[in-house]
């Protein structure tokens, strides 16, 4: 008699209004491979941050999986740690996996940490977490899967990286395979994995500046079905540059100006604001761009070498520009704490942004996450961070723990007077 199918949950705790596209992926290609057809059986809970872990638990427990897999991230992670810990006594036989950018880049210290996780699914998910599922069918060894840490004796031990996946329309579409149901203002697309920045305090690009892309018909497919679907009146792109290059602009503009004479907009896609001209503003209207998320996160000479970040002043203003000149939205990201900016520079940063009036200013604490560069060097950079996620800042070798704090409260303020006093719309 064949063994029974192992039922997966696949859980996401993620910011209120949206849904794992990670654990979306994981599951859709999981459910394609024809080594698990018949054996493995999946349910996802999207939950939010604000679901307390001890509720978790307790859905997890009345489902009895034999399999949890979670997605975690810096924000998600304490919340995480503490559900693995209550399942692993309330279902001790259960095999708890982890994976994302908060544990893959840690992954033997995160199991080391954690008693109650069983394995850490390392980079790309897709295949490792297909290929683990088959390991725990065929009773192998879990260490011995590429791009999973698990434990042999005791001790964490990892199996070579895996490689990326080179033609990334394997991974089925979780919109078109009906894993991902589209619902107004949370649905992602991602059209290629990779960055071509290398930003000394970012994971965004997954570790690898190697652009990797869907095919275009594969993109306009799930553009299609998101864009049609019952209530959807906006999404938006996950793409860490959406401008990527004037030819990729040109294409995505033609594929969604459909959907954008209908009503249809797409919100805070992020981009090379430098690269933007009246031209290619005019593409990202037609294209139905309502706002657009950019730097400059700082402009002070010296953190940007350090984070090996680009800034042209005159040219980012005149994207700006050229963007309002559209009636296109613009957040202005800054960012405290970076490793060679002065009190002066935060504060000369604060008031770039205000004299730009771009629509919205958004200021954020830095957070040193694992596997970036910040995370490697930070001791040799003089700054000292909360080693607990979500490892904030806690003084740099130019700003003490006071300053910074100060400088937090001064951006709290400069955020809420610009929302005050710009008009809703």
């Amino acid at each position: 008699m064949s063994a029974p199918a192992l039922k997966v949950a696949l859980v996401g705790v993620n910011s209120v209004g949206y849904r794992s596209l990670a654990l979306a992926y994981v599951r859709a290609y999981a459910q394609a491979e024809p080594r698990l057809a018949g054996d493995v059986g999946f349910i996802t809970l999207d939950l939010d941050v604000s679901v307390d872990p001890w509720w978790i638990a307790y859905r997890l427990a009345g489902l009895e999986p034999d399999v949890v897999g979670f997605s975690v991230t810096c924000w998600n992670a304490r919340a995480v740690y503490e559900t693995c810990r209550l399942l692993r006594a309330v279902l001790p036989e259960c095999r708890i996996v982890l994976g994302g950018s908060e544990v893959g880049p840690v992954a033997e210290e995160v199991v080391r940490a954690n008693p109650a996780v069983d394995a850490v699914v390392r980079g790309e998910g897709e295949e490792s977490f297909a290929e683990l599922l088959h390991a725990i069918r065929k009773g192998r060894a879990l260490w011995r899967v590429d791009g999973v840490t698990a434990r042999k004796d005791g001790e964490p031990a990892s199996a070579p990286d895996r490689g990326l996946i080179a033609d990334l329309d394997r991974v089925p579409s979780p919109y078109l395979s009906g894993v991902l149901e589209p619902f107004d203002g949370g649905a992602y697309i991602e059209s290629y994995r990779g960055c071509p920045h290398r930003c000394g305090y970012c994971y965004e690009g997954k570790g690898s500046q190697r652009v990797r892309s869907f095919s275009r018909e594969r993109v306009e497919a799930e553009i299609e079905r998101i864009a049609t679907a019952p209530g959807v009146r906006s999404f938006s792109f996950i793409d860490p540059v959406f401008n990527l290059t004037s030819e990729r602009l040109a294409w995505l503009s033609d594929a969604l100006a459909p959907y954008a004479a209908r009503g249809t907009r797409l919100h805070t896609i992020e981009v090379d604001i430098e690269r933007i001209g009246p031209a290619e503003a005019a593409l990202l209207a037609r294209a139905g761009v309502a706002s657009v998320e950019t730097g400059p996160q700082s402009v002070g000479a010296r953190a940007l070498e350090v984070c090996r970040r680009l800034f042209d002043r005159s040219k980012f203003e005149a994207g700006v520009a050229a963007l309002k000149a559209e009636s296109i939205g613009v957040e202005c990201d800054l960012i405290i704490g970076l490793p060679g900016d002065t009190p002066a520079d935060v504060l000369e940063g604060m008031r770039f942004a205000a004299d730009l009036d771009p629509g919205t200013i958004q200021m954020s604490t830095l957070h040193v996450l694992p596997g970036t560069d910040l995370w490697h060097h930070a001791e040799e950079l003089g700054m000292v961070h909360d080693p607990e996620p979500p490892h904030e800042v806690i003084s740099t070798a130019e700003i003490g723990f006071a300053d910074l704090r100060r400088l937090e409260v001064l951006g709290s303020a400069l955020m809420d007077h610009y929302r005050a006093r710009t008009p809703r719309t």
